[in-house]
């Protein structure tokens, strides 16, 4: 990257980005230590069966499509407004994405590999049924798996902007940048990104840096190729550690039940029917028929029948022994 990309370089806060690098634990060449956060996205990948995310995620592909992590357009981004960038994206640029994957870019190195069956499927569809389905699923990662503790994963992003900031006034914007990640280096005028992969961005161009609580590694969104719909340069780096966040790191109703289970034994406060519970958890009703059987042998909930219906709720043993974790568990599920 030439030094005039850098005179436009800026931070942004991104909820999406974050929840697609949660997505990157998933992966067999993660590194280790993902903890708690790698069993919990899991759990919502394999529960509310987001077989698009499952089948990118659980591959190893050299290049997974960008349109699922949108350019930040604002220091902080609005959730909804990312999503909406996915379900809308450039139908040109989403099949030029697609074609990127499944057969490489040979003057970058990229290797190509078939698309999961799926992704096929579901792009026979149209690709704005990929967009939108995509969209979906990555809406149920986040108030499954990472809105429930975003306030204090964004605190932890502010602080490492906040870092990066004193460390421009002290030592400039090289030294800021190199501090980034390893793979980042200053030579002179222009910054290399240390990769297998190759490519060269156009000067007339600017950059965002976008700090991930998630991220293991550099991602990196340099588009150096002509395609449709040209986005503007973007790295994902690892943030600063920071507070343990994750779900595992207590023992919270996620680590005692199992995510889907505290989440349902949460909502029955009030009695409900396995329908009212599958449509609010967008889980089949399969699945919750098996949780909450699990729960009612443990004497967590009591099953009692009216008319047609049967309602499911809490027992006083559940009160008792969960019943600050209930608590928490409620407010997530409120939101």
């Amino acid at each position: 990257m030439h030094g005039a990309v850098l005179a436009d370089t800026r931070f942004a806060v991104s909820p999406l980005t974050n929840t697609v690098d949660a997505l990157w634990l998933l992966r067999g060449d993660a590194r280790p230590g993902g903890g708690g956060w790698r069993a919990l996205v899991q759990e919502t990948v394999s529960d509310r069966r987001l077989t698009l995310l499952g089948s990118l995620f659980s591959g190893s592909w050299d290049y997974i499509p960008d349109f699922i992590t949108p350019q930040p357009h604002a220091p902080e981004a609005a959730f909804h407004e990312e999503l909406h960038a996915v379900a809308a994206v450039d139908g040109e640029r989403l099949c030029w994405e697609i074609e990127a994957m499944t057969l490489g870019i040979a003057q970058e190195g990229l290797a190509g590999r078939s698309a999961p069956t799926i992704v096929r499927d579901v792009l026979e569809q149209g690709e704005r049924a990929l967009a939108e389905r995509m969209a979906a699923e990555l809406d149920q990662v986040w108030r499954s798996a990472v809105a429930p503790h975003w306030a204090a994963l964004r605190a932890r992003l502010e602080a490492d902007i906040d870092h990066r900031a004193r460390t421009i006034a002290r030592h400039g914007m090289s030294g800021m940048l190199t501090g980034l990640h390893p793979r980042v280096v200053w030579n002179g005028d222009h910054l290399n990104l240390l990769t297998r992969f190759q490519g060269r961005i156009p000067a007339s161009t600017s950059l965002v840096l976008t700090p991930s609580v998630f991220a293991t590694d550099l991602h990196m969104i340099v588009n150096s190729m002509p395609a449709p719909a040209r986005r503007q340069p973007m790295l994902a780096y690892p943030a600063l550690p920071g507070p343990d966040s994750a779900p595992a790191a207590a023992p919270t109703g996620h680590a005692l039940l199992g995510v889907t289970r505290a989440r349902l034994l949460a909502d029955l406060q009030t009695a409900c029917t396995t329908a009212e519970l599958g449509e609010r958890h967008f889980l089949a009703a399969s699945t919750v028929s098996y949780h909450l059987g699990i729960l009612h042998r443990s004497g967590l909930v009591t099953r009692t029948r009216k008319g047609h219906r049967v309602l499911y709720e809490q027992t006083p043993r559940a009160v008792d022994l969960f019943g600050a974790v209930l608590g928490a568990e409620a407010a997530a599920v409120s939101r």
